[in-house]
């Protein structure tokens, strides 16, 4: 039977390290596995899915969900699904119709605290789904549930690391506060 498991939360909560955890154990379990991440995402560079400590796997870079149809597997593993296009439908079909099983990671939210692409539809539709948290940059407490870009953005995604922060509810409230330049992009939230 096929199944969709679903790792979200900000950056640096380890939704990653999840995700390399699923592709261990499908191997181990002589599973037939690939692993996928968007074309947009270079950071670690262009066919790896690469963790901040823990490792690194070779993955296939893709832009459409779609692409997920060329090739044969048991088991899907998935990195930073937010950014990637197209129908979420073709999940759901490999799930249901081929028993093709997924352990999908991605941002649930953008800086702005808004939802993040395709991520909505994809926990809804999900059998589990493991809300990540990480340690506030600010109060360094175990509680940080959003991403907070630091500096100015120009467009609605920049795909970075060093350039983002997470933070709990009370400190991106404080940081929103003090900061003005985000008072536009955050006024409905």
């Amino acid at each position: 039977m096929g199944r969709i498991t679903v790792y979200t939360g900000p950056m640096f909560s380890g939704k990653t390290n999840l995700l390399l955890g699923a592709y261990e154990r499908a191997t181990i379990a002589h599973k037939k596995v690939k692993a996928f991440k968007p074309m947009i995402d270079d950071r670690f560079g262009k066919n790896v899915i690469k963790s901040r400590r823990f490792g690194e796997i070779d993955a296939i870079s893709i832009s459409d969900i779609s692409e997920l149809k060329k090739y044969d597997a048991e088991v899907y593993i998935i990195d930073e699904f937010q950014f990637l296009k197209g129908d979420i439908r073709v999940i759901i079909e490999m799930a249901d119709e081929k028993n093709k099983i997924f352990f999908i990671s991605g941002l649930d939210m953008t800086a702005e605290k808004k939802p993040f692409g395709p991520m909505p539809e994809l926990l809804a539709i999900a059998d589990h789904v493991e809300k990540c948290v990480a340690i506030c940059n600010d109060c360094a407490e175990e509680n940080a549930v959003y991403s907070y870009f630091l500096g100015r953005k120009d467009t609605d995604i920049v795909v970075g690391n060093t350039e983002y922060v997470p933070l709990c509810r009370k400190c991106m409230t404080k940081r929103l506060r003090q900061d003005k330049s985000h008072e536009e992009k955050f006024k409905d939230r």
